[in-house]
């Protein structure tokens, strides 16, 4: 859809917590009002999304659902175990309606990249294969619009926000601790299971324990945003940079995963001599070298992880005293 500046919707603002995270306040109070305010900002690109002038209103409105699940996850030893699920759950629902389209976008996205990687002699091909994708990428928006047209769609969002509303009844005894306690104690153990997956990764590991080491580190950095407010200091802003560089390498190592399936997949439907096949072949080849090149990079960084010093900015900031829980 063609648009002038003018036109254009401009991203939402996100708005302030009701209930401010503070060191002495019971976890489960801002973590509620935290789930409430990121759903509903989560809602607020619906009509961006809807007019389809810009990729970035889906792209925000997935990592504010993504963001409410991981939370509702890590911290569902607050809350009734009911109400968590049912969350988690509806929730994990409304990224899978969306999953297809957000990957289109991305291979569109990298469109000139996967142009300058490739000789020109490929360029029709690839060219071809791009309209193949735009071509998907049409009925899978078309899906996605009609989806959240539907009454049925505002009905479940409807439900979300009461499930969320009902946190607030009966926390169980871990959402009645103090955050900065609470914030403390969670940090510590998933830093420490990050810390005991980067000691046994070598580069004859396996992808599938690289990956796990991508899924616990976007736990932490979950976490550490979070409860960073609590500990406003330049040592987690430094142990968060730290993590950001392990994580940006397991990104990339993910994606070209994803990648080489993806392309895979659609050679199986192309003939061998065609300019689709050859191009995206090229692409494949060239997907398959950064793989192994972001997993002996991931290896190299693990070390800063692992560093001494790093090790004991964690430990002096977030252990607790062994006689708290």
């Amino acid at each position: 859809m063609n648009v002038t500046k003018r036109d254009k919707l401009a991203l939402p603002s996100r708005k302030k917590d009701k209930i401010k995270l503070s060191a002495k306040k019971e976890v489960y109070l801002p973590v509620h009002s935290y789930l409430f305010a990121e759903f509903n900002h989560a809602r607020k690109h619906e009509s961006g999304l809807l007019r389809d002038d810009d990729s970035e209103f889906l792209h925000q409105y997935r990592v504010s659902l993504r963001r409410c699940r991981a939370i509702t996850t890590l911290m569902k030893d607050i809350f009734q175990p009911e109400h968590s699920e049912a969350l988690t759950s509806n929730l994990k629902i409304l990224m899978q309606k969306t999953n297809r389209l957000r990957d289109l976008d991305v291979y569109l996205l990298k469109m000139d990249d996967y142009f300058d990687c490739l000789e020109h002699k490929h360029h029709q091909g690839l060219a071809r294969f791009f309209d193949d994708l735009q071509s998907q990428r049409r009925k899978s928006f078309k899906e996605v619009k009609q989806w959240i047209k539907t009454d049925s769609y505002q009905q479940q969002c409807l439900e979300l926000q009461g499930v969320i509303e009902q946190l607030k009844q009966n926390p169980l005894d871990e959402g009645k601790k103090p955050s900065l306690i609470y914030g403390k104690k969670m940090i510590n153990n998933r830093y420490h299971k990050v810390l005991i997956i980067c000691q046994a990764l070598t580069l004859n590991s396996s992808d599938d324990a690289i990956h796990h080491l991508r899924i616990e580190c976007k736990k932490l950095r979950y976490l550490l945003a979070y409860f960073s407010p609590l500990f406003l200091n330049e040592i987690i802003t430094k142990q968060i940079s730290t993590l950001k560089v392990l994580q940006d390498s397991l990104g990339l190592f993910n994606d070209s995963s994803v990648q080489q399936i993806f392309l895979a997949d659609y050679l199986t439907a192309r003939k061998p001599t065609s300019h689709r096949y050859l191009a995206v072949d090229q692409l494949l080849t060239i997907t398959q070298k950064e793989h192994l090149a972001a997993k002996q990079n991931i290896i190299k960084q693990l070390s800063q992880f692992t560093d001494s010093t790093n090790i004991k900015s964690y430990d002096a900031l977030y252990a607790l005293p062994s006689t708290t829980s």
